[in-house]
């Protein structure tokens, strides 16, 4: 089960739905796997390395025991949950050996549910690496050094897996209680309705990055042109999702330290997002209407991926220095209770909320609030999570374990920040909504005037002739539109129309009259584009755990060319506003393609047995935290917390630990050791030494 490779992704039990305890577990290890195994260049005995199976022997220590030991880890797995990856080399080359095991830990794509155990013989020399988030204690993962220790000491190679096993079975057993993965089941979700719906995501994404990305061209080149596509559509989405929790944590540090303190990861942020923008670019150059040679396309496939990581990498470069600055483990306390008047203070917006929806239900269309109709809901959901969140913070703190308090205030945080986005969503869209009846009355007189030009001086043209019977139907709808219709989208369809008309009566019409025309209407354009894109971006970044790389394309395109027409507008308006539509008509296929991914995320829940909506399967708030991408991050990423992990991941960590599949942000992880001290961190525990 272990050595399946990534290629074996598109097997139909990947595309079906998995019904049995079994299957999902299968299912996800070849999800990590998969996650890891993208560009993994053959590694040296003293290098770190993406590991590619459970056991790694390249000692050859293990010998006739190799069976034996490959049976305790299936054991551990069938029973726990939890994979355990071995390694013996000769040496470590003189690194010290938490380091290297943290290192290979990330470039491995380990997540919450694995473990690590690196042996090197010669230099007798021993590291473990551990998710934070892992259901183990300190005092348990001393535990476990110890017992590995013991049987090392003796050159038990193989004892010293068993031993690991042993412990790890016993651990986590027997004693997750106090685990964040407890805390996932508040409410009565089972642990068998969360595989399965992390089952759905492994098999919606299955495609996703995979270890840091910087392997040479000719790894990527065995791949077939059907999983490299796949392969960069998930690096986009792994590492959107990395700069959406990055920009969220610099956000944090900014307000407790201000802008100077941090304006460092404010550069680094920025570099990275300029690598995204490209990647997307040339994703949306993909999709387009134009094709290319299939070594086109795998060039521009593998040129992405190469983006992702460099951008992921480019983050995961300050991880420590961000991790210092705000030194979460020591003010965890005051994190939890900021985080629950945070709460408290958002929860207060519920009721006003609702009450906004219902009002404008009645006087607006269902298509008009689809973006906004479950916002809500889904922030109450957040704010229950949040707050179940911070008593689990608060459990972790009094038991002397700031790892794992750690841990739940991330998660607290970013669920309480994500309900604020949600809430100011609704408020938003009011305001977009009283706007939307001036401006269309507005644009409504504006057409009129073309119209007239058209009777007149260029009642004689074919062009101009096509155009005016456009404009008249825009005209008509949008007159449909003031008695409650979508004042928005005849807004929209009116100010196309009288862009076209525009075109065909430019020949007839004095340049500057053109230019202050086409201004007068890229002013009612650009205005209106950028609130499409706000909530456009609110919608993803607040249901980033359903919204596939399509959509996303098509928001950072509309983003770079609503840049464009701002750059070109008091140059060219005329250019300016061509440039304008094509922004307008990707963030409208953005909104709905995201709302189509939604829509089958839903399904997919109710095909689990649930009652769909924002909290899925009747998990309540941990579906609110799946949909949102918060339990998915910390699931998927072994990152230093919720906020953790890096590009390859699944989703990357960005500003906030490392992660499942390499990278690390600006919150690492760290640990203490036994022996040999605790890691560089990273999004995982280290203990290690000599024995």
């Amino acid at each position: 089960m272990v050595t399946r490779s990534s290629s074996q992704l598109s097997e139909p039990s990947l595309r079906r739905g998995v019904t049995s305890r079994h299957a999902v577990r299968t299912l996800l290890v070849v999800m990590f796997l998969a996650l890891g195994g993208l560009v993994a260049s053959p590694a040296s005995a003293s290098d770190p390395m993406n590991v590619p199976a459970d056991i790694t022997d390249e000692a050859d220590v293990l010998g006739s025991d190799t069976a034996a030991v490959q049976a305790d880890l299936d054991q551990l797995r069938d029973e726990t949950d939890m994979q355990l990856f071995v390694v013996f080399v000769d040496e470590f080359d003189g690194e010290d050996p938490v380091d290297w095991a943290q290192e290979t830990y990330s470039l491995s794509g380990m997540g919450t549910q694995d473990a690590l155990l690196a042996v090197a013989i010669d230099e007798r020399q021993y590291g473990l690496a551990i998710s934070l988030d892992a259901p183990i204690t300190d005092a348990q993962y001393d535990d476990l050094a110890a017992a590995i220790e013991d049987e090392l000491a003796d050159d038990d190679w193989a004892g010293s897996v068993s031993a690991a096993v042993s412990v790890l079975s016993a651990d986590v057993n027997g004693g997750a209680s106090g685990s964040l993965v407890t805390w996932l089941f508040v409410g009565g979700l089972v642990l068998i309705a969360l595989l399965l719906a992390l089952a759905w995501m492994a098999s919606k994404r299955r495609g996703r990055a995979t270890a840091s990305g910087t392997g040479p061209r000719d790894e990527l080149s065995k791949l077939s042109t059907t999983d490299l596509n796949q392969r960069a559509s998930g690096a986009l989405v792994a590492i959107d999702d990395e700069l959406k929790t990055s920009e969220q944590e610099l956000g944090f540090a900014q307000a407790q330290f201000g802008d100077a303190a941090t304006a460092a990861f404010t550069r680094t942020l920025a570099d990275a997002k300029s690598k995204v923008t490209r990647a997307f670019t040339l994703r949306q150059q993909l999709d387009d209407s134009t094709p290319e040679t299939e070594p086109q396309a795998r060039e521009i496939m593998a040129e992405i991926i190469g983006l992702c990581a460099d951008a992921s990498e480019s983050l995961a470069a300050d991880a420590k220095t961000f991790d210092e600055l705000r030194d979460l483990e020591a003010r965890v306390p005051q994190v939890l209770a900021e985080t629950t008047e945070r709460a408290t203070t958002l929860r207060a917006r519920l009721a006003p909320a609702r009450a906004t929806l219902t009002t404008l239900a009645v006087t607006h269309p269902a298509s008009a609030l689809a973006s906004v109709s479950l916002n809500a809901d889904q922030a109450e959901q957040l704010l229950d999570a949040a707050a179940e969140s911070v008593r689990a913070g608060e459990a972790s703190v009094a038991a002397g374990d700031r790892g794992t308090a750690v841990a739940h205030a991330r998660a607290a945080t970013h669920a309480a920040a994500q309900a604020s986005v949600l809430l100011d969503a609704v408020a938003s869209a009011d305001e977009d909504l009283a706007l939307a009846s001036s401006r269309l009355d507005g644009a409504l007189v504006s057409i009129q005037s073309d119209l007239v030009d058209a009777r007149t001086i260029g009642a004689d043209d074919p062009a101009v002739g096509a155009a005016a019977s456009r404009a008249e139907a825009a005209v008509s709808a949008a007159q449909a539109a003031r008695a409650g219709g979508d004042a928005l989208a005849a807004i929209r369809d009116l100010t196309a129309a009288e862009a076209s008309l525009d075109a065909a009566l430019a020949p007839a019409r004095e340049d500057a009259e053109r230019q202050d025309r086409a201004a007068a209407l890229l002013r009612e354009t650009l205005g209106r584009v950028e609130s499409q894109v706000r909530a456009v971006d609110s919608f993803i970044s607040t249901r980033k755990g359903a919204v596939g790389p399509e959509a996303r394309t098509r928001l950072s395109e509309a983003v770079r060319l609503l840049g464009e027409a701002r750059a070109l507008g008091p140059v060219d308006a005329t250019a300016a506003l061509e440039q304008a539509r094509l922004a307008e008509q990707m963030v409208v296929s953005a909104q709905q393609l995201a709302q189509a991914d939604v829509s089958r995320w839903e399904d997919q829940q109710r095909g689990f047995g649930g009652s769909g909506g924002v909290g899925g399967r009747g998990g309540g708030n941990v579906g609110g935290m799946v949909l949102g991408g918060i339990l998915i991050d910390s699931l998927l990423r072994g990152g230093g917390g919720f906020g953790g992990g890096g590009f390859g991941g699944g989703r990357g960590g960005g500003f906030s630990g490392g992660g499942r599949g390499g990278g690390g942000g600006f919150s690492g992880g760290g640990g203490g050791g036994r022996g040999g001290g605790g890691g560089r961190g990273g999004g995982s525990r280290g203990r290690g030494g000599r024995f």
